[in-house]
């Protein structure tokens, strides 16, 4: 393993994560859920940084970068991308302020559905719907295999045994009820079309 930095490890992570989120946001979509219309604005969240312990049962830390993007379009529609890398290390860190880290994969996830959206004293308030539809492609791996590729609205049986791992396999509506985010209101800056990061519901059992 190669042996980082705190603050390298930290900036390059940053930096991956919030390259990967805007590339993403940076192409049109005529896919499920955006109806086919003209793009109309794109929007870009702030990053979040989350860490979580595995301890007792493992002996390690880990740490998830995660960015967003929301893309709107002329017939109403939105594609909500949300971006997450995992990465993990040692429990205890050294004093000299290195330790190991250990790439877990990353979690791309997209979401389809219609919004209204108004806009008043410079910000501009998004009304997302109930996602309508989702795109999933995750290696994110912790001792599991990764899902992969996932559509709803072009399910197939392997896409059905992936998402429901040790357990049964789910149907497209099942998969789209568990990751799936209720109605949310999203406040954006219209001086810099960005936004602060939001917790959606779907992201940890789209990763997982």
């Amino acid at each position: 393993m190669t042996k980082k930095t705190v603050k390298r490890v930290s900036t390059a992570i940053l930096t991956i994560a919030l390259a990967t989120g805007l590339a993403a946001c940076g192409n049109s979509s005529n896919e499920a859920g955006s109806g086919g219309g003209q793009p109309s604005a794109v929007y870009a969240s702030t990053t979040n940084v989350a860490f979580s312990s595995a301890y007792p049962e493992y002996t390690f830390k880990q740490a998830i970068f995660g960015v967003q993007s929301i893309e709107t379009f002329a017939d109403n529609t939105y594609v909500l991308t949300s971006t997450d890398t995992f990465y993990s290390g040692h429990l205890l860190f050294n004093d000299d302020g290195k330790y190991d880290v250990v790439p877990r994969g990353a979690s791309i996830i997209k979401y389809y559905g219609t919004l209204t959206s108004t806009d008043a004293d410079g910000l501009v308030t998004l009304e997302l719907s109930k996602p309508t539809a989702v795109i999933t492609n995750s290696s994110y791996s912790a001792g599991t295999n990764p899902i992969g590729y996932v559509n709803t609205s072009e399910w197939t049986d392997e896409m059905g045994t992936a998402v429901g791992g040790e357990g049964p396999a789910l149907s497209a509506e099942e998969y789209l009820e568990s990751v799936s985010f209720p109605e949310t209101s999203i406040i954006v800056d219209a001086a810099n079309d960005s936004f602060d990061y939001v917790v959606l519901s779907g992201d940890e059992a789209a990763s997982k």
